[in-house]
C-alpha cells in the first residue's frame, strides 16, 4: 500500500551557481550550511540568509589535505568533519562554527576513511561512519570529549549512504544493501547501544538517504519504487514501522538529501545538467550528439580497435555523494544497437579496448574498496583485477593496452605489467595521471601539467585532461581545446573527461555537457 501526502510541498533552490556544496548538511537551527570551499579545500560554512561562506579551517599551501564530510552539533555551536591529512587518510576533528584551533579526535591508518554523520542529541557522541583497510565498514559513536570509540555494528565491505540519530537519542536509522544484493538498498533501525536492530523498509527498490523528521514519529527516504527518485515518509513507533510509507515528493530527479533543520524543512543535493557523447568528423568538422536511448548520461567514450564499436560509460541508479552508478554501454558504429554490460564494479571511471577487441581495461574500484585496473569482458560482463593501488581514489589508476598480454599502469609511477606472468617493470619514475599507447607502441603519459614520450622527454606543458593517439599522432586534450601537430581544435562543451580517436583517424569522440551541483530546500508537511 501507498498513501499520498494531503499536498505535496513545493522546492526551492537555497544554492546554485559555481562552488555550490553537498557533501556537508543544514545546522539544526536553520542559520547556516557546512561546505567545502571549491578554491581551497577548506571547511566553510555557508549563511543561509547572507549567502556569504566563511572558511573555518586553513589549509597548508602545496598540500594535499582537504575538508570532506561534516556533521553538526545539536546547538548548531561546534562541526566534526572528516580530514584528509598530509599521511594520506582521513582524521575526524572538531572546530567550533566560529572559527579557532581544530582539535583532532580520531585518527588511525587502519580505518583510513571516516564519514560523520550526526551527534547525538546530548552533544557527548558523533555518529561515524569508519571504513577500515581491510574492507570492514563500522557503524560507530566518537566520543567528543576524548576521542573513544564504541563499534556498535560491522557491515563488512557494505557502507551505508546516510545515518541519522533519532530526536530521543534512542535509534540510529541506516541505509544498506538488501542480503544477497548489490543494487537494492534497505532501510534498517539499530538501537542506539547496538543491543536489537529491525528492518524498516524493505523490498524490489533502491531506498536510501532516511533522516529523522525533528519529532521523531517519521522516517523521511529517497526511493525509486515508482520508477523515479521520489521522496516518502513512513511513520515509526518503538524503533518498528508503524504506517505504509507516504509520498512526499514525485521525482526529484538526481537528489541527495543532507539533513532537516528542527523547523521541518529538508535540504538536499541536487545534480543539474547532463553529459553526452560527441562525434567529430576529422580534421575540423562540426561535432555531433550521439543518438542514444540513454540521453544525458553518458561519458568516457572509446573505438574499438577495430573501429566498430564504441563503449562509453552510462549513469543508471541512485546518486551517491560525489558518485554514480555506471555500467558499459557497447553501440555498433555499423547499425546503431546499444547493448549494456554491469561488471561488478563500485565505480568506473575511464575505458580502453584490448588490442583483440574481446575485453576492457577499466580504471575503478570495486565493491571491496579496492582501486586499481580491471579487465572486464565484453560477452560476460566478468571482472577481473589486474592490479592494485592502495593509495588510489575510488577512480582506481590509469592505464593502456601495449599489446594483447602487456599492460601499462600509471599511478605513482609508470611500470609495464606482464598479464600472463604478473611481472612489472618500471618505466619511469615519475608520476602518471594519465596514460596513452599507440598501435605501434608508443607511450605517451601526463605527469601533473606536463606530457611526456616514454624515452623521448617532455612534448607539452599545460594543463592536461585527456591524451589520445592516432596514425601516430599525438593528441592532447586542454580545457580550451584539442592539441595535435601544432593544431588546435575546438572542442565545445567538451567537460574534460576521456576522448578517443578511431584508428583510421577520421573520427573523434569526446564526452561534453555540464554537471553542477545545486542544494534546494523543502518544508516538510
Amino acid at each position: 500500500m501507498l498513501a499520498l501526502a494531503a499536498a505535496e510541498p513545493v522546492a526551492r533552490p537555497v544554492w546554485t551557481g559555481p562552488g555550490a556544496s553537498v557533501q556537508g548538511m543544514p545546522s539544526p537551527d536553520g542559520r547556516f550550511l557546512t561546505a567545502i570551499d571549491p578554491s581551497t579545500g577548506d571547511l566553510a560554512i555557508r549563511e543561509l540568509a547572507g549567502s556569504r561562506l566563511h572558511r573555518l579551517t586553513h589549509r597548508p599551501s602545496n598540500s594535499k589535505e582537504f575538508a570532506y564530510f561534516s556533521a553538526v552539533s545539536p546547538g548548531s555551536n561546534h562541526i566534526a568533519y572528516a580530514w584528509f591529512n598530509d599521511a594520506g587518510f582521513y582524521d575526524l576533528r572538531l572546530i567550533a562554527t566560529q572559527g579557532g584551533e581544530p582539535r583532532l579526535l580520531f585518527r588511525n591508518e587502519e580505518a583510513g576513511f571516516v564519514q560523520p554523520c550526526d551527534w547525538t542529541p546530548d552533544g557527548r557522541f558523533i555518529l561515524t561512519l569508519l571504513f577500515r583497510k581491510d574492507n570492514i565498514s563500522q557503524i560507530t559513536l566518537i566520543a567528543a570529549e576524548d576521542g573513544n570509540v564504541r563499534v556498535l555494528k560491522s557491515l563488512n565491505w557494505v557502507y551505508p549512504k546516510k545515518m541519522d540519530i533519532s530526536p530521543d537519542g534512542k535509534w540510529i536509522v541506516y541505509d544498506s544493501f538488501a542480503a544477497g544484493s548489490q543494487s537494492q538498498r534497505d532501510i534498517y533501525i539499530l538501537a542506539l547501544d547496538g543491543s536489537r536492530e529491525s528492518t524498516l523498509i524493505t523490498g524490489p527498490a533502491e531506498d536510501g538517504y532516511p533522516l529523522w523528521t525533528p519529532d521523531g514519529k517519521s522516517v523521511v527516504f529517497a526511493s525509486n519504487r515508482l520508477g523515479t527518485n521520489d521522496l516518502f515518509r513512513i511513520p515509526v513507533e518503538n524503533g518498528k514501522a508503524s504506517g505504509e510509507p507516504e509520498l512526499l515528493q514525485k521525482d526529484l530527479d538526481r537528489f541527495l538529501p543532507m539533513g532537516i533543520t528542527t523547523d521541518g524543512t529538508l535540504y538536499f543535493g541536487r545534480r543539474s545538467g547532463a553529459r553526452d557523447v560527441f562525434l567529430v568528423s576529422l580534421p575540423a568538422g562540426e561535432p555531433k550528439r550521439l543518438s542514444s536511448r540513454f540521453h544525458g548520461a553518458n561519458l568516457a567514450p572509446a573505438f574499438s580497435r577495430d573501429g566498430q564499436y564504441l563503449a562509453y560509460l552510462t549513469r543508471q541508479g541512485a546518486e551517491n555523494f560525489g558518485t554514480e552508478s555506471r555500467v558499459v554501454t557497447i553501440r555498433s558504429l555499423k547499425t546503431g544497437a546499444e547493448r549494456q554490460i554491469a561488471p561488478k564494479l563500485a565505480h568506473m571511471e575511464r575505458l580502453r579496448w584490448s588490442p583483440d577487441n574481446k575485453s576492457l581495461l577499466i580504471s575503478g574500484s570495486d565493491g571491496k574498496g579496492r582501486s586499481g585496473l580491471f579487465r572486464v569482458d565484453i560477452t560476460s560482463s566478468q571482472a577481473r583485477p589486474i592490479v592494485w593501488d592502495d593509495n588510489a581514489s575510488f577512480r582506481g589508476i590509469p592505464g593502456d593496452w601495449l599489446d594483447a598480454d602487456r599492460v601499462v599502469i600509471g599511478g605513482s609511477d609508470l611500470r609495464e605489467r606482464n598479464l600472463l606472468t604478473g611481472d612489472e617493470r618500471l618505466l619511469d619514475k615519475r608520476a602518471a595521471r594519465l596514460v596513452a599507447v599507440s598501435a605501434e607502441g608508443k607511450v605517451a603519459f601526463a605527469s601533473y601539467n606536463e606530457v611526456f614520450l616514454l624515452d623521448q622527454g617532455s612534448v607539452y606543458k599545460g594543463e592536461v585532461t585527456s591524451l589520445a593517439w592516432a596514425a601516430e599522432e599525438l593528441y592532447v586534450a586542454t580545457p580550451e581545446a584539442l592539441i595535435a601537430g601544432g593544431r588546435k581544435l575546438p572542442l565545445p562543451d567538451y567537460d574534460l573527461g576521456s576522448l578517443s580517436i578511431d584508428p583510421g583517424a577520421r573520427q573523434l569522440v569526446y564526452s561534453g555537457g555540464r554537471v553542477a551541483n545545486e542544494v534546494w530546500s523543502l518544508k516538510l508537511p
